[in-house]
């Protein structure tokens, strides 16, 4: 298992547990880009997941959302 990977299996272990956290937002940034650096034609790239740029909805796999306040 590649070091991406395993990263990302704490992140979404994390996510599950910190919902509603301000902590919680950041982790889903960080699991966005981990995807994306794995596929980056499924996902938004970081810099379009943090400027809310908006893409073709078959090149994002979640619909975007607003920030967690």
């Amino acid at each position: 298992m590649s070091f991406v990977k395993r990263e990302l299996i704490r992140i979404q272990q994390e996510l599950t547990r910190t919902r509603g956290q301000d902590v919680h937002g950041k982790l889903y940034i960080a699991q966005q880009a981990l995807d994306w650096a794995l596929d980056p034609t499924a996902y938004k790239s970081p810099y379009d997941m943090i400027m809310g740029i908006h893409q073709e909805k078959e090149d994002c796999s979640v619909e975007p959302r607003p920030p967690l306040s």
